[in-house]
């Protein structure tokens, strides 16, 4: 397998650009686009890196800052009065075609330095139970894993949440 070259880049959502990443999305991870569309995130900040092979848009990953606990239907979580935050990854993808080549590796490591950048406290993510690869990835850059299952629509699902320490004291 030849592995292409490829570019990883911070795009803000007025990138002229920014149509092909939606296209990407909903192309190779069409049940994470709610996270980018829909109206709980658009309130939060959130950071965009994309990867290009020859200008083609092939993978990306986005977070969102946002406190600790909310999401959970928890208080926000605080130390010393200070309110914990996070960088949450939701949506995360690379086409099937690229896969395997280092670009998955990659753009995790680039949410793992903005992150601690700019000063979260960890970085979070949640995977199916099926997406094994995803699970490798995660595990081999070091995040912790706990294993869920909770339900949706009635039915059981099953799934991981991963957590990366990114301060290493408050």
């Amino acid at each position: 397998m030849t592995h292409a070259s490829y570019t990883i880049e911070e795009w803000e959502a007025t990138h002229p650009r920014y149509p092909d990443f939606l296209n990407c999305l909903h192309e190779t991870a069409p049940d994470q686009a709610p996270f980018v569309t829909g109206g709980y995130y658009g309130t939060l900040p959130t950071r965009l890196w994309v990867a290009k092979v020859q200008n083609q848009v092939v993978g990306f990953l986005r977070i969102v800052l946002q406190p600790i606990g909310p999401e959970a239907r928890c208080p926000p979580l605080e130390v010393k009065k200070v309110t914990l935050i996070e960088a949450k990854i939701h949506a995360f993808a690379v086409r099937e075609e690229f896969r395997n080549q280092g670009i998955g590796r990659a753009l995790q490591q680039k949410a793992i330095q903005r992150a601690r950048e700019l000063g979260c406290f960890q970085l979070s993510s949640y995977s199916p139970y099926e997406c094994t690869a995803n699970h490798r990835l995660k595990l081999g850059l070091g995040f912790a894993a706990q294993p869920e299952t909770h339900l949706e629509e009635g039915r059981e699902v099953k799934g991981v949440y991963f957590l990366m320490p990114l301060a290493a004291q408050y």
